[in-house]
């Protein structure tokens, strides 16, 4: 084989019949990938099971101390060198983190001089040269990396660690999920079994807001275990504060924009990420394994001031190569100079597996929400206490937690297109909606699409997995995405609630300006019947709250 002076690869016999070549690390190593010298194009064809061709790209299987990693071998016409190049290309954010975090010296060196010479090496100086060796896999299609860094007794350590993270991962076999109901009341039964009662159907309400979105806002008065059920719930598919895929973070009251969730530059002009970006990144590092961050007293600052970045990057949701991802949560200036951060955090979303929740309590510590957060969350009331205990109902041995993958709580719909197999439940919600948009268009509350969508996924979710009936689901939908957007001291308001009450339960009730206690006596016993209880009982507690203090709103 003939070298080309100005490639990378390095012309040895390696011991082992399935060696291929050694490379030197280069600064396309920890972004791209490598191009493949012709001298070896031959014997890394024979171990690809298809032939290459321009502008076709073949998928392979790339495994470092036996863990796996996707990539593309591929040919492409150089725009440098005369002829054709034969490319092993990869993007892989766990792989990129891998190889940063392996072969450290050269990486720091490209970072180095890229921030003093603003432009990337195009060699690397012999003292920090470090390499890859290739072999062919025990399959076609896949190869095995060996990454040899300037320290061997530095690799050997920490292929030990990769060990144990590998025996880790292979004890994380997900449960096989056939029922959805079923897997929502093992949920209930591992929470009670716990020592703590909540309704199942609260269970089923959590989990189907959160595949709804991955937001979700509990409210209620302090101590009815708001910030409890979701670390529960985490804990029974498998996440915990062990595993580090449950972080409860409590809000500040001095949160007054997004530094402490995104990040900042600190005085010495280093990236220091915030609470969102860690968890995004770690959360991105395994997208099959499901992840809970709950904001504990999230109104104790105006949510508007330090959330309103990761609202709108939520709203940016798209399917790309059937995975869920937003835009990046962080511009390039954040990073300023501090090259190896931005490599690291730069291309950071919301994962399709991180769930976001926030609790919150309305007194005179706290700030009200705008609309715009009440808009892009379902709200989970928790004011109903019941202070009788079943010693009966808790189990004697506890259960123990399921390993769910990341798919029993993603996402199915993001556009309401999407629903088409599912048209006529989807046709019925949107048939009530517009009664409803009808009476709060006159006066100038209604609401618009993300609404309408949201709430035709839920019920969809509800009623194809037999969780709630069809009107269940719509009187939580009401209430959770309708009603806490309603206040206000006004006439109209007091007409809206009237209005929505006889839309809701076919009744001809009238607001004169003032409601006879007989008639409220009506509307209450009509409510306790009604196929939508909860939203008719939560109109009458705003009605009664209005006639007394001139002044209503949603929250208790």
């Amino acid at each position: 084989m003939e070298k080309n002076k100005q490639d990378s690869w390095i012309d040895i016999n390696g011991s082992n019949e399935n060696f291929l070549g050694r490379k030197t690390v280069d600064k396309s190593t920890f972004k791209y990938g490598t191009t493949i010298p012709a001298r070896y194009h031959k014997v890394f064809q024979s171990n690809i099971s298809d032939k290459l061709a321009l502008v076709k790209s073949i998928n392979v299987k790339l495994f470092i101390n036996q863990k796996e990693f996707p990539a593309l071998v591929s040919l492409r016409k150089s725009e440098v060198k005369a002829g054709i190049t034969m490319q092993l290309r990869y993007s892989n954010k766990a792989l990129l983190e891998l190889l940063k975090e392996k072969l450290e010296v050269s990486y720091d060196y490209i970072v180095q001089y890229e921030k003093e010479n603003d432009k990337k090496p195009s060699t690397i100086p012999a003292e920090y040269q470090e390499y890859i060796d290739f072999y062919k896999g025990d399959k076609i299609d896949t190869f095995i990396l060996e990454l040899i860094p300037k320290s061997k007794s530095k690799l050997e350590d920490e292929e030990l660690e990769d060990e144990v993270i590998l025996e880790d991962d292979l004890d994380n076999e997900f449960a096989t999920i056939n029922n959805i109901n079923a897997e929502v009341t093992y949920i209930y039964d591992y929470i009670t079994s716990k020592g703590f009662y909540y309704e199942k159907d609260l269970i089923a309400n959590f989990y189907l807001s959160l595949i709804t979105k991955p937001f979700v806002i509990l409210s209620g008065i302090s101590g009815t275990g708001k910030s409890k059920i979701v670390e529960l719930f985490a804990e029974a598919v498998g996440a915990n504060t062990n595993n580090e895929r449950f972080k409860l973070i409590p809000v500040r009251p001095d949160w007054s924009d997004a530094t402490d969730l995104l990040g900042y530059r600190n005085i010495e002009n280093k990236f220091v990420p915030g609470i969102i970006i860690d968890a995004a990144y770690e959360a991105m590092q395994h997208l099959d394994k499901p992840y809970f961050l709950c904001l504990d007293e999230m109104n104790l600052a105006r949510v508007e001031y330090y959330f309103s970045d990761i609202l709108s990057s939520m709203e940016t949701r798209k399917i790309n190569d059937d995975e869920i991802i937003t835009q990046k949560l962080l511009s390039r200036a954040q990073f300023g100079k501090d090259e190896r951060a931005y490599d690291k955090y730069g291309d950071v979303y919301i994962p399709q597996n991180l769930y976001i929740i926030g609790t919150v309590n309305m007194d005179e510590t706290t700030f009200p929400f705008s609309k715009k957060v009440l808009d892009r969350a379902n709200t989970i009331e928790f004011n109903t206490v019941d202070l009788k205990y079943n010693f009966e109902q808790v189990y004697l041995d506890e259960l123990s937690p399921k390993k769910y993958h990341n798919d029993f709580l993603k996402s199915q719909y993001l556009k309401i297109s999407e629903c088409k197999d599912e048209k006529e439940i989807a046709t019925k919600v949107i048939d009530k909606l517009i009664l409803i948009n009808k009476i709060l268009e006159k006066y100038q509350q209604h609401f618009a699409y993300r609404v309408r969508d949201e709430i035709v996924f839920y019920v969809i979710y509800a009623v194809k997995n037999q969780l709630f009936s069809f009107d269940q689901a719509m009187d939580y939908s009401i209430v959770q995405k309708i009603l806490p957007k309603i206040s206000g001291s006004g006439g109209e308001v007091l007409d809206i609630l009237v209005e929505l009450f006889n839309v809701l339960n076919n009744t001809k009730y009238k607001n004169d300006g003032y409601i006879e206690d007989e008639q409220i006596r009506a509307m209450e016993k009509e409510s306790e019947t009604s196929k939508y209880k909860l939203s008719s009982q939560k109109i009458m507690y705003m009605i009664r709250r209005f006639l007394r203090d001139g002044f209503t709103t949603f929250w208790q």
